[in-house]
């Protein structure tokens, strides 16, 4: 017997949204006057700003997001320690995460996530002073990623509260896919341009911190990044959320306990976060520990190669994006499957991963591996936004994203100790275990069809 939804969908005409709905100056038109359907969202001020200073955040995130571990990578020379610093930065997010969401819900997303791009922005000043002055040790790095970890937290959640006060339910698929599409810009163009920064600003020679010149100057642009950000999102003007009595002064514990009851209660949800979380362990440490230490071993490229396979996943994830959001969405009798085939086609990434002979192979891995999760990414987000009412999203979707990243340290830990014995052998294990999972599960009518019908 079909378990009914657990969130009505009578909130989406609360009076809330007639407000949001009035607030930009420049109205909203009809979607039949637009000819590209993708582009209306722009058309509100307020997501202007959000989309603008997120895209400005984005490209610099992308540009640390090669920096970091390839300055671990280039002081220590272990992939063990690139997975503690990983693990590291993980286990306070998944800590605090859940915490932060039910603050997401009580305050103002816009707020929190001003807060954290100014927070960013100086820890970052301060990562690219100390690298540029080759006063960096390992030790700092390990903080920085903690308190980097810690502001995740809370931004994450805020994230993906702040677009439904932005724009109309009917909006955030494209509104969704706008953001996905050029935060896949960014991973495309993101990862080479910082490549080719470490390698244009390295001070020659095989020494481990010849690179530190050019990786110093990738975090103080991407601290540059997140200053703009925090003034975008200073711009914005959001409508009071209205909460109830029982709301204000509910305790944070009672929230949290609430946001978990609601998660767990609705069954789609829960099947999906239940899949998150597998995801999460066995393709996140294997991807982001197994990536940077093939570049480095096996391609001459190095810094430039790992740019370029992160790019390369930008290029697919931004078409499977652009596809979502330009197109109509399936039945969601059709979110189990497709979301079983992503996980078994990024496992099956792995197997070319591991006998790639040359960076191109690995890169055409990463495209083929990104369509499809850049797709599911667009479907899977709006359906939550539109699924949970505003008053649980904070708090719902802080459980989400714990469940997607709860397990990462571990899988970041394991995999830098396991890369050290075989790379190649973590990568034909971790993509088994992904297929055949997957395979298992749509065998199964409850996994397969997440209980949606």
């Amino acid at each position: 017997m079909r378990q009914p939804p657990l969130f009505p969908l009578d909130w989406r005409d609360s009076p809330t949204d007639v407000v949001m709905a009035d607030l930009d100056t420049n109205g909203l038109e009809s979607r039949a006057g637009i000819r590209w359907p993708l582009l209306q969202p722009l058309k509100v001020r307020n997501y202007r700003l959000l989309w603008v200073g997120s895209v400005t955040s984005m490209v610099g995130s992308n540009l640390t997001i090669i920096a970091f571990p390839w300055l671990v990578l280039k002081l220590t020379g272990d992939s063990l320690a690139m997975g503690v610093v990983l693990a590291i930065s993980g286990v306070p997010r998944a800590i605090f995460m859940i915490a932060g969401g039910a603050l997401v819900d009580r305050w103002d997303p816009r707020t929190v996530l001003m807060w954290s791009s100014i927070l960013r922005m100086l820890l970052l000043f301060v990562l690219a002073g100390s690298v540029h002055t080759d006063l960096v040790n390992m030790p700092i790095i390990y903080t920085v990623a903690f308190l980097f970890g810690v502001v995740d937290a809370f931004s994450w959640p805020a994230s993906s509260a702040i677009l439904p006060r932005v724009v109309r339910v009917e909006l955030l698929p494209p509104a969704n896919a706008l953001m996905q599409g050029m935060m896949q810009l960014s991973v495309m163009f993101g990862p080479v341009l910082a490549g080719v920064l470490i390698a244009w600003f390295s001070v020659g020679g095989d020494e481990p911190r010849a690179d530190l010149p050019g990786i110093a100057l990738v975090f103080f642009v991407d601290s540059c990044g997140f200053l703009f950000s925090a003034f975008t999102l200073f711009l914005i003007q959001l409508p009071a959320l209205v909460h109830d009595a029982a709301n204000r002064h509910a305790s944070i514990r009672n929230a949290v306990v609430e946001g978990f009851s609601a998660t767990w209660r609705d069954v789609p949800v829960r099947l999906m976060v239940i899949i998150f979380s597998v995801f999460a362990f066995f393709f996140r440490g294997p991807y982001m520990v197994g990536i940077p230490v093939l570049a480095d071993m096996r391609f001459d490229e190095g810094a430039l190669a790992f740019g370029m396979i992160s790019s390369a996943f930008g290029v697919g994830a931004l078409i499977g994006t652009l596809a979502a959001g330009s197109f109509p969405r399936p039945p969601e009798r059709w979110y189990g499957p497709l979301l079983l085939i992503d996980l078994m086609i990024l496992g099956c990434t792995f197997f070319l991963y591991a006998t790639a002979p040359t960076v191109e192979w690995a890169m055409a891995a990463a495209v083929v591996g990104a369509l499809i999760d850049g797709y599911m990414m667009v479907l899977l987000m709006s359906w939550f936004q539109a699924r949970i009412p505003p008053h649980l999203l904070g708090r719902v979707m802080s459980v989400v994203m714990f469940c997607n990243s709860g397990l990462a340290p571990l899988s970041y830990a394991l995999s830098g100790a396991l890369i050290r014995i075989s790379l190649e052998g973590v990568f034909w294990g971790a993509g088994t275990i992904l297929v055949m999972l997957g395979l298992i599960s749509l065998m199964f009518r409850t996994t397969r069809t997440l209980g949606l019908r």
